[in-house]
């Protein structure tokens, strides 16, 4: 047997191109890509890139939309031992040069499509990087990304990686000016995944499933059996191995995994079930997606079925569903909206999907109740997190709509308390600011010492989120710290207000925001896009508003747009709708 890489991605990216050479891992129109192709692609890359002089620990910067690029480059910059750093694909050139200068990149791959913004940053740049173009562009020094891949060996160049490197450098938003780049660790991904089993596993007794009966096929309904081998994935990949040898793992959970990993019969499952999974909405670049990328990696199982052209088309995603019988989606809230309300949703065969992932927010009641009903049969799974946590941090399981909680993020998988203002713990069901602690917290920001201090306080990572913990110890989000809105001395959330607005029929979204009022210092003004063809006039949404909020909640103020503006996982933009109608006039 070959000795295992020292690196940690080319140790299981070798593993998956040799245990399953012929299993699909992207999927992108009519291109079908294999552990193998895939495999061969990344080792060459690699090598491509240390021909550059991409040194260990050094950052590459790249932009690309949901593609096999993306999948294949990220993983090269790991094996080749630097530090990825993805770009998001709608920056300007101005937050392309920032992020350039930030992270002080020396080579910048892109696909052609995106050339404008990158040549245009990379022209301003001092000094300027190497770069490398899939695809046209205007450039004539970038070099030709297939044309380097082309001359390469595929072979693991076996630079080490351990579990304290860092595997990534995501850039967040943060609360002001230009996003910050937030180094997450391999150990951080494997022991956020190793959390995330210790949670799931428990659930299988609400599945209906023991022990006994996920390695006894014969007792189990035939419609189960893709769930199982969901579960049979999952327990046999190296993260659920580092769990049972983990020191604080329960005797219980560890007893269970080790009967999952050394039963053939669930390794049968495990070889005969594959694993499909569509990202319709999220962005690679996005933390969500990356720990996605990480445990496809882990488990060299996972699948990813990419629309051909990056755009989210809930069409086009429902026939991709019945056209390759996926076993798991994941969207963000309004991306599950647009799925659950399209014309096709109840015409497409949908039977396939035994698992439903919502994430980057939270999922309304409402909505959650229309994806049982679109989906049935399937369970609902809430991943809940910050980017700065690898990215989770709370897990919640609901196998049908009578479970579901308002607010509810799950489970806590970290260790959480809930701070008031002061920095003193509050009792269950007193609102706070939600903390964190656990080896998945992020080393920091990078060449950011200042902005790593003001989050990261006696050990825990302070999240500016506003919630408690209930009776049953699950998490409740309430809102940002940084939104609530003070009028007349009450605070009001804006998500509780939001709520009630979207819930009128005409109503397609709103956003709530505080404006300066001489009277009651902030006044509330609900800015809101209305459904396509549909007449709402504002006295009418105040109206429905004071049935269901106290007064002083209600906003005083609509404004209509056509359009809320969103960040590209689908969250809306609160900062830049209060910059276009925060003003104290109308």
């Amino acid at each position: 047997m070959a000795p295992l890489s020292p690196n940690t991605t080319a140790r299981y990216l070798l593993a998956s191109m040799r245990r399953n050479p012929h299993g699909e891992v992207v999927t992108y129109g009519d291109q079908r890509l294999s552990w193998s192709d895939l495999g061969s692609r990344t080792l060459r890359l690699a090598q491509a890139l240390i021909r550059l002089g991409v040194e260990p620990g050094d950052r590459v910067l790249f932009m690309f939309h949901n593609n096999p690029g993306f999948v294949e480059l990220n993983y090269a910059v790991q094996v080749a031992g630097a530090v990825p750093v993805p770009l998001n694909y709608r920056f300007t050139a101005a937050e392309v040069g920032h992020q350039l200068q930030n992270s002080g990149a020396r080579v910048l791959v892109y696909d052609g499509a995106l050339a404008s913004a990158v040549e245009s940053a990379a022209a301003e740049a001092s000094p300027a990087p190497v770069l490398v173009r899939r695809g046209e562009g205007d450039d004539p020094a970038a070099l030709d990304y297939e044309e380097l891949l082309a001359h390469e060996e595929a072979k693991d160049p076996a630079l080490p990686t351990g579990e304290q490197d860092v595997a990534a450098i995501i850039y967040t938003g943060g609360t002001t000016g230009f996003p910050k780049g937030v180094m997450l660790s391999y150990g951080a991904h494997i022991d956020m995944f190793a959390n995330m089993l210790s949670t799931i596993i428990p659930h299988v007794s609400q599945l209906d499933l023991t022990v006994e009966q996920l390695t006894r096929l014969g007792d189990v309904a035939p419609v189960k059996i893709p769930m199982m081998g969901a579960l049979a994935h999952l327990v046999q990949s190296a993260p659920a191995r580092w769990l049972a040898r983990r020191p604080s793992t329960t005797d219980h959970l560890r007893i269970i995994l080790r009967r999952y990993l050394s039963d053939p019969r669930l390794s049968r499952l495990a070889t005969s079930t594959p694993l499909g999974y569509i990202i319709p909405t999220l962005p690679f670049f996005h933390s969500a997606s990356y720990m996605l990328l990480m445990m496809g990696l882990m488990t060299g199982k996972l699948r990813f079925v990419l629309p051909p052209d990056g755009r989210f088309d809930p069409g086009r995603v429902l026939k991709t569903v019945e056209d390759e019988r996926p076993l798991l989606m994941a969207n963000v809230p309004t991306g599950w909206k647009k799925l659950v309300e399209h014309p096709d949703a109840g015409r497409r065969d949908v039977s396939s999907v035994r698992i439903c992932i919502s994430g980057a927010g939270v999922c309304p009641l409402p909505l959650k109740r229309r994806i049982f009903e679109t989906f049935p049969g399937a369970i609902l799974m809430d991943m809940f997190g910050q980017t700065e946590m690898t990215p989770l941090t709370a897990f919640r399981v609901d196998t049908g709509p009578e479970s579901l909680k308002e607010r509810s993020v799950g489970k806590p998988i970290v260790q959480v308390r809930v701070l008031d203002d002061a920095g003193e713990p509050v009792p269950p069901g007193e609102v706070g600011e939600i903390v964190y602690r656990s080896e998945t917290m992020m080393k920091g920001y990078y060449a950011d010492d200042e902005g790593t201090r003001a989050v990261m306080q006696d050990g825990w990572f302070h999240s500016g989120d506003l919630g408690y913990l209930d009776p049953e110890g699950e998490l409740r989000l309430v809102d940002r710290k940084k939104e609530c809105i003070n009028t007349g001395g009450e605070k009001v959330f804006p998500m509780e207000v939001e709520e009630v607005l979207a819930r009128h029929p005409g109503v397609e979204a709103a956003c709530v925001i505080g404006v300066a009022d001489a009277e009651w210092g902030q006044k509330i003004r609900g800015v809101v896009q209305l459904r396509e063809g549909e007449e709402v006039s504002a006295e009418v949404l105040i109206l429905h508003a004071r049935k269901e909020l106290a007064g002083y909640k209600v906003p005083r103020e609509i404004v209509f747009v056509e359009e809320l503006p969103l960040s590209p996982v689908g969250k809306v933009l609160r900062g830049k709708i209060r910059d276009l109608y925060g003003g104290s006039e109308l």
